[in-house]
């Protein structure tokens, strides 16, 4: 991160300097081009540190519109409409104060009173001047930036193939090896003879969580209610097996349900790490709450760790950070007390969802 700081104040710091020869070729006030003088050199320094400070500046203010467009509901071409508005007129303001300081200093510094008496306060000319280069300065940065933002995108965007495909087989090594097969249908073996309507309805439910695991962890995100459905069609078949002994409790508001979006089977991973881990019995039930804040969902469960689970390598939590990582700059929290187990993600918008998967 330091390195790119320094990196991106030399690539400004150039191109302020390029523009800066161009305007004291043009200013014959500054006496010939090739000779050194105090009040060019002077001119040449208050300009480049001006307009370095304006830049940084405008750089963290067009950022924080940037942030507040993405996570808007609202029109992108109202948002972009006010970035220009804001620009134009920051860049009006900064042109005229900058044409002015340097009027007061070359009076004060260099007795240029009585030049600077025939021009206007106002000076249109400069101060237009000074906007084209604002315009250019900026416009030069965006383009940078965009350009370093799509290659850093590319580079996520492979990294987060190569940690899909992880997920996806861990998913369906879970879902489709013979141990889980083994222990479904030893459950619907047992419920067949007894309650038919129960075993059409866990039929039915395997084979929709089956169909999505398939189908969706291709996809880098899917609508949160989707993996809503598909985690109560899988707790359905860990609850008809392990009945009274685990618990699960979804009060996620609707309104974020049917908004955001999610990495595909995030949600079950950790429900299914939860049941892998820990004991328990219908007396000492396995509570499971899905929850949400603003701008997180928070899934917790009761600690009673197996003893062979003591000392787990968690690769399935980390495949899940890794996943994140690279979907958001909001990091997934995990933590532990005497008695809960608590992982905080991050929620993804439509924003995200149209980057990574259009």
């Amino acid at each position: 991160m330091k390195h790119k700081s320094i990196n991106k104040f030399f690539v400004r710091l150039l191109f302020i300097f390029f523009i800066n020869f161009i305007v004291k070729i043009g200013d014959q006030s500054i006496n010939v081009f090739s000779e050194f003088t105090f009040r060019g050199f002077a001119f040449t320094t208050y300009f480049i540190i001006y307009w370095l400070c304006i830049w940084y500046v405008a750089a963290f203010l067009n950022s924080r519109i940037q942030k507040k467009q993405e996570s808007s509901t609202g029109s992108k071409r109202f948002h972009t409409l006010l970035l220009f508005i804001f620009h134009f007129v920051f860049a009006m303001l900064v042109s005229f104060l900058a044409g002015l300081f340097f009027r007061l200093g070359d009076i004060e510094a260099f007795h240029m009173d009585i030049p600077w008496s025939l021009v206007p306060l106002f000076n249109p000319e400069f101060t237009l001047s000074l906007l084209m280069i604002y315009m250019m300065v900026f416009s030069f940065d965006i383009y940078y930036h965009s350009n370093i933002k799509r290659k850093e995108d590319q580079i996520k965007m492979e990294k987060l193939k190569r940690e899909n495909m992880k997920a996806q087989y861990l998913v369906l090594k879970s879902q489709i090896e013979p141990h889980f097969l083994f222990n479904s249908l030893s459950v619907l073996s047992s419920i067949i003879y007894t309650d038919i309507n129960l075993a059409e309805e866990f039929i039915l439910r395997l084979s929709k969580t089956l169909r999505y695991v398939i189908e969706k962890n291709e996809l880098t995100l899917v609508p949160l209610k989707d993996e809503i459905r598909f985690v109560e069609d899988y707790f359905f078949l860990i609850r008809c097996r392990f009945e009274e002994g685990i618990i699960f409790e979804n009060s996620i508001d609707k309104s974020i349900i049917q908004n955001n979006y999610i990495p595909p089977a995030s949600i079950q991973s950790l429900i299914e790490n939860a049941v892998k881990h820990n004991k328990f019995t219908s007396d000492v039930p396995l509570r499971i709450e899905l929850y949400s804040d603003k701008k997180h969902l928070i899934v917790k469960n009761n600690i009673n760790l197996r003893d062979e689970f003591a000392n787990s390598t968690n690769q399935g939590l980390q495949n899940l950070t890794q996943r994140f990582s690279f979907l958001s700059d909001c990091p997934v929290n995990i933590s532990i007390n005497e008695t809960d187990f608590t992982v905080t993600i991050p929620i993804l918008t439509k924003t995200d969802y149209e980057r990574f998967n259009i």
